[in-house]
């Protein structure tokens, strides 16, 4: 079952991935964090990567999906789950050539609602966890004790630039997935628990 996660950024696509992967045994095809990883290398297509994200822009698509051949390259389990992707039209039909989707998953959040979350929301620089500032005010992983930083393309700036293009280029998919019948729609205002128990239900 090859599943998309869709839904505005803040509107917890990390969060449910987390809570997912104690629920279901499957393969996270997450493009950001593919990109993040290869920014982190220092190697010059990561600098390119970052350029680009840092300024709330979508990496190029050959990038983005030679990453993501080479993750299903290796891949051996029935579940796999897309996080932030396909973000467009021309994704989509980039993806539809390698696999076929059989749920689309919608977290429908207001665009105020997701901004406040990801003014407030930290990474583990170590393991990935998502929590925020209120849970974790000593910048501490209450995971595995990394430090919890700010993505730098969290800045007003920048998210409501990833929301322009998120209306643009993103937003005609849900359309486009619920023609085909397999579209799902949660809401993602709800805690991440009843979030989590509305999505198992569908998967299920």
């Amino acid at each position: 079952m090859n599943i998309v996660l869709l839904g505005i950024q803040g509107s917890g696509k990390g969060t449910l991935v987390q809570d997912l992967s104690n629920k279901l045994d499957f393969t996270l095809i997450s493009v950001g964090a593919l990109l993040r990883d290869e920014i982190a290398t220092g190697s010059k297509l990561g600098k390119i990567i970052k350029s680009k994200t840092d300024k709330g822009e979508l990496v190029d698509l050959s990038i983005v999906m030679d990453t993501i051949n080479k993750k299903l390259s290796t891949n051996k389990k029935s579940i796999v789950i897309f996080d932030g992707f396909p973000r467009s039209s021309e994704q989509a039909d980039e993806l539809d050539k390698i696999c076929n989707v059989d749920l689309a998953i919608y977290l429908n959040l207001k665009k105020e609602d997701a901004l406040k979350r990801i003014m407030n929301r930290l990474t583990c620089s170590k393991c990935g966890n998502i929590t925020t500032r209120v849970k974790c005010p000593d910048l501490i992983c209450p995971v595995c004790k990394g430090n919890l930083t700010v993505r730098s393309d969290d800045t007003p700036e920048v998210v409501n630039k990833r929301f322009e293009q998120y209306e643009l280029l993103t937003y005609p998919l849900i359309e486009r997935y619920r023609k085909r019948g397999v579209l799902v729609e949660i809401d993602a205002s709800k805690t991440p628990d009843e979030v989590l128990k509305a999505v198992m239900k569908v998967i299920k």
